[in-house]
This record gives structure tokens, sequence and C-alpha cells, in this order.
């Protein structure tokens, strides 16, 4: 029955009747939605959504193919397409990463990658914090920035992420806005300026507090400044809220021998 579901839809999308391709589609789906032959379905399924400009739809579908078949390109493709369509350039970039991971060799995927890259390069190049309107789209910058090692330019984009949050109350849930705040305390740690992590990372850890990587930041910070018992509080700390972390483990073990040699 999914088969036959499956072929109607495939039908109707192959004469640009997308709407009742999504019909039939969906019933194919909910035969079953969680077997591997589902992921095809998915996969077109996006297909029609994204040519209707249902984006959002499309997006979760390319999840979904991807989840019964994860090795398949053809759902990380669906939803690169979606999200770029979207103008989610760094998320999009991901999903294409995901798409050539299955298919290395395949050279449209390397071409759409090439392509996405010089795109959100010139769009990084040209973006200047004050023209930011919106938290989020400060944080993608900001986050895109330091993926490429811009890590001044990303604490730039990062405290304009905290400027507009702080100047519209209640617009961003309390946890992103401490994120903006650890990851520029970040930044500031790749360039040395252990005062400034422990700066940001003090404010992050005043709005939630036992953020975790506001915690770490802070913990490498103090190490990198000698303060070696209030680095050591704070791995402690971590050990407490998140067992397990190695680079933790090793923090605990720096700051105790530094301690026994003071």
């Amino acid at each position: 029955m999914q088969d036959q579901y499956k072929a109607k839809g495939n039908e109707a999308f192959k004469a640009k009747n997308h709407t009742e391709a999504i019909e039939w589609y969906t019933k194919a789906i909910e035969v079953d939605p969680d077997v591997e032959a589902a992921g095809a379905i998915y996969s077109n399924r996006a297909a029609s959504y994204t040519a209707l400009g249902q984006f959002d739809k499309a997006v979760t579908d390319g999840d979904n193919c991807i989840r019964v078949r994860p090795n398949w390109l053809k759902g990380h493709f669906r939803k690169a397409v979606a999200l770029e369509s979207m103008g989610k350039l760094d998320e999009a970039l991901k999903a294409y990463d995901g798409s050539l991971a299955a298919e290395p060799n395949n050279e449209e995927i390397q071409e759409k990658l090439n392509s996405l890259r010089q795109e959100i390069n010139n769009r990084n190049a040209s973006a200047k914090p004050s023209t930011i309107k919106t938290a989020d789209q400060a944080k993608v910058l900001g986050n895109s920035l330091f993926a490429n090692g811009k890590y001044d330019q990303a604490a730039e984009f990062y405290g304009r992420a905290i400027e507009l949050a702080e100047g519209n109350p209640g617009s961003v849930p309390d946890t992103e806005k401490a994120a903006f705040y650890s990851n520029r305390a970040a930044c500031r740690q790749q360039i040395h300026d252990y005062s400034g992590v422990i700066e940001d990372a003090n404010m992050a850890l005043a709005i939630v507090p036992n953020h975790v990587k506001a915690l770490l930041r802070r913990a490498i910070a103090r190490e990198g400044l000698e303060k070696w018992k209030k680095a050591l509080e704070d791995y402690t700390l971590i050990n407490q809220l998140s067992p397990g972390m190695s680079n933790v483990s090793q923090g605990v073990t720096r700051c105790q021998r530094a301690i026994r040699n003071m």
C-alpha cells in the first residue's frame, strides 16, 4: 500500500501538482513512518513543500528522511535546499556538508558548498554590528565569524546580540542571553583576554547559575591568570554538574599540581 500511495504522489509531482503530491506522500508515510523505505517518501514530500515555498515543513521532512536513512544524500540535500531558501545560510552549509559526507565525490554538492561558502564570506565581510536588527541574526553572524577564526569580529556581533537582548527585555530567553555572554567569553579566551572572559562568564552565570560552558571558560581564564584555587573551585563544580568531561579532569589535575607547588 505504501508503494501505491508513493506512486500516486510521484505522478502528481511530475505533473507539478504539488498539493496533491503531498496528500499522497502523507498517506504513504502514515502506513509506516519509521521504515527505511519511508526515507524516499519524506524526501519527495520535502521537494513538494519546497516547490510550494513551505520551507519549514521541507526542513522537517529532510530531518525525518535523515532519521530513517542517515547515510543517504537526499535527506541532507532536501534540508539544505530548504534552509538556503529561508536565508539560513550557515545551517544550510552544515546540511550540505552532511550531503557530501554521504557522497564525497558528488560534484554538484561540492559546487553548492563552494558557492555557499563564498556567499557567507561575502555576507560576513560586509556586515556591520550596528545594522543588525535582531539578537538572533547577530548571534548567527557571531557564530559564523567564530568558526572562521575571526574572534575579534565575532565578539562584536555577540556584543550586539547582548545589546539588542538587553534593550528589549523579554524578547530573548535567559538561556539564550547567557549564551551570548558565554560565546563572547569564548572569543576573548581565544585572544587571551582572560579578564574579559571572567567578566562575561560572570554575567552569564548571573543570568543562568551553574551555566557549564561559562564555568568552564571562567576556569580556563582563572588558570591563565594563575588563580589556581579559584579555577579549581570552578572545575570541581563543573565535575558535579556534568561529570566525566576529560578536559575538566585535566584542569583539576593541573590546578592541584600548581597549588601543591605554591
